[in-house]
C-alpha cells in the first residue's frame, strides 16, 4: 500500500471539487496527493464496534488496544477503501442499548455476541450472516468450536478471537497417598469416566484423606450449562432443538449423561453433614490444597502459575471425564466445556461497509487479538497456529487444555430459547443437588420432563 500525503487546509477548495464530504458520517472521502503530485480520491469506511465491557476492565483494555492497533496499521479493503474502527465500551449497559436500537435504530456495525446467544441474535435478525464476505483461508485458523458454535443453519454469522476450555483439575499428591501413579490420570486417549473421579473419592475418603470435588454449582449465569452440557454429550445425548427439547432431554442416552452427578450429589456412605461435593465458599480452595478435585475452566491454570507457583508440581489437569456404561466401555465422543464472547456484524451494517466490517471482524477475533488475550486474561486463543506455537501451551496442564479444546466435538445447544434451556437446566442441577430433601418423592426423571415442557411451552416471539 502507497503512502499518501493529506492535502493541506489550504487546499480545502479542492476538496469541495473533488470529493462528495460525508455519508451519514461513517463514509468520509477526502483527497490525497501521492509523491508524483497526483490527486487521488480517498474513501474511509468507519466500522462502530460495541464492546460488553466498560474500558477500566482489563478486558477491555485489551479491545482498546486492538483498536488502536487496526487504526494504525492503515488497514484497507481490497477495493482501497481505507477503514477504521470506534469503540462503545458499554458493560452491563450492552443489552439496553441492544433493546433500544431494536425500537429506534442504530444498531453498530459489529457487536458483541456471547458464544450462546448466536442462535437468538440470528433468530431475530440482529446479525448478518458473513458467507458471502469470508473465504476458507480466513477461517481456516479458527478452532472448530469458534465455526460451529458461530453457524446457525448452514450459515456462518459470528467468530471470536477467544475460547475457555474446561477439564478436571486434580491435587497429584493426594491422589499418589492412595495408590495413584502418574500413568493412572486420564489422557485423551485414555480418560477417565466420572465414575473413576468418584471412585477416586471413596479411596481417599477410606483413607481418611480430603476427598471433595468442586463442582461450581451456580457459576455466573451461563455457569451449569457451561460446565455440564457435555455430560449429556458425551453419553451420546442432545438438548433438541427449539420446541423439541423433551423428547431429547429424556431420552435414555440424555438421561444417562444427566445421572452421571448423581453420586456426587448423593451422601451414601458419608457422615452427617458430609458431603462428597465441595460445600465451602473459598474459589481457591483447589488451588491452596484443600480438596483434591475441582471441574473448572482455564483461570486457574494462571492463578496458580503467577500466585502459587509453589503448587505448579502438585497438581494437574486431565480431560473432561466422560460417560462410562454399565459394562465399562466409555464414550470416544470429546466433548468439554467450552465458549466464549466473539463478535458478529449486525443488520444495520450497509451493504457498502459490509467489506470494511468483515476486515475489522477478522482482526478483531484474528491470531493477534487472540493472543493478546490470551496474554492478558488468560482465555485461551482460537487459533490452531497460535494453540501449537505458545509455548506455555506445549506442556503441562495447559498443553491439555489446548489439546482438549482442538479435539472437541461439541458446543452449548444453539436454540433461540436458549435463556429458558439453561435456566431449565440449572434446575435440574439443583434437584440433583438437593436430593436428599426429597427423599421417597426423588424422581429424576420426571423432573427432567417438567422442566423441558416449561421450555418447550414456551413461545418464540
Amino acid at each position: 500500500m502507497k503512502k499518501h500525503a493529506l492535502l493541506p487546509l489550504v487546499m480545502a477548495g479542492l476538496f469541495a471539487l473533488a470529493a462528495c464530504g460525508t455519508d451519514e458520517g461513517d463514509i468520509l472521502t477526502s483527497v490525497s496527493i501521492d509523491e508524483s503530485g497526483n490527486s487521488h480520491i480517498v474513501t474511509t469506511k468507519i466500522i462502530n464496534v460495541w464492546v460488553h465491557k466498560s474500558e477500566s476492565e482489563d478486558e477491555g483494555k485489551i479491545y482498546k488496544a486492538i483498536m488502536d492497533r487496526f487504526n494504525e496499521a492503515g488497514v484497507t479493503t481490497a477495493s482501497g477503501d481505507q477503514v477504521r474502527m470506534t469503540m462503545e465500551f458499554l458493560g452491563t449497559n450492552i443489552e439496553n442499548r441492544i433493546s433500544a436500537a431494536l425500537v429506534t435504530g442504530g444498531l453498530p456495525d459489529i457487536l458483541a455476541v456471547d458464544s450462546s446467544e448466536v442462535a437468538g441474535r440470528v433468530h431475530y435478525e440482529i446479525l448478518r450472516s458473513i458467507d458471502d464476505y469470508v473465504e476458507e483461508g480466513d477461517i481456516s485458523d479458527y478452532v472448530d468450536s469458534v465455526i460451529e458454535q458461530g453457524t446457525i443453519d448452514g450459515k456462518l454469522y459470528t467468530l471470536s478471537a477467544m475460547e475457555a476450555p474446561g477439564g478436571l483439575y486434580y491435587n497429584k499428591d493426594m491422589l499418589k497417598k492412595v495408590g495413584y501413579t502418574e500413568s493412572d490420570f486420564g489422557t485423551l486417549e485414555d480418560p477417565w469416566s466420572w465414575k473413576d473421579v468418584h471412585e477416586a473419592q471413596e479411596k481417599l475418603y477410606k483413607a481418611g484423606e480430603k476427598y471433595e470435588i468442586a463442582l461450581h454449582n451456580g457459576f455466573g449465569t451461563d455457569g451449569d450449562m457451561y460446565f455440564y452440557s457435555p455430560l449429556v454429550y458425551s453419553a451420546g445425548g442432545s438438548f433438541g432443538e427449539d420446541g423439541a427439547v423433551e423428547a431429547a432431554l429424556t431420552s435414555e442416552a440424555s438421561m444417562n449423561g444427566i445421572r452421571q452427578l448423581e453420586p456426587f450429589y448423593d451422601t451414601e456412605g458419608l457422615k452427617a453433614n458430609e458431603r462428597w461435593i465441595y460445600q465451602g465458599t473459598n474459589d481457591l480452595a483447589f488451588v491452596q490444597g484443600q480438596i483434591p478435585f475441582s471441574i473448572y475452566g482455564p483461570w486457574d491454570v494462571r492463578t496458580i502459575a503467577n500466585d502459587y507457583p509453589s503448587f505448579q508440581n502438585s497438581y494437574g489437569i486431565m480431560p473432561y471425564p466422560v460417560y462410562e456404561d454399565e459394562a465399562g466401555n466409555k464414550s470416544e465422543r470429546v466433548s468439554i466445556p467450552c465458549g466464549s464472547y466473539g463478535f458478529g456484524i449486525t443488520r444495520d451494517c450497509r451493504d457498502e461497509k459490509m467489506d470494511a466490517a468483515v476486515e475489522a471482524l477478522l482482526f478483531l477475533t484474528g491470531k493477534e487479538a487472540s493472543e493478546e488475550l490470551y496474554y492478558g486474561i488468560g482465555t485461551y486463543p482460537t487459533s490452531k497456529e497460535s494453540l501449537a506455537s505458545i509455548p506455555e501451551l506445549a506442556t503441562g496442564p495447559a498443553k491439555v487444555l489446548a489439546d482438549s479444546l482442538e479435539a472437541n466435538e461439541y458446543t452449548r445447544p444453539k436454540q433461540v430459547k436458549y435463556p429458558q434451556l439453561r435456566t431449565a437446566y440449572s434446575s435440574i442441577l439443583t434437584y440433583m443437588l438437593n436430593m436428599q430433601y426429597h427423599a421417597s418423592d426423588y424422581d429424576l426423571e420426571a423432573y427432567v420432563r417438567e422442566q423441558a415442557q416449561i421450555v418447550d411451552r414456551d413461545q418464540i416471539a
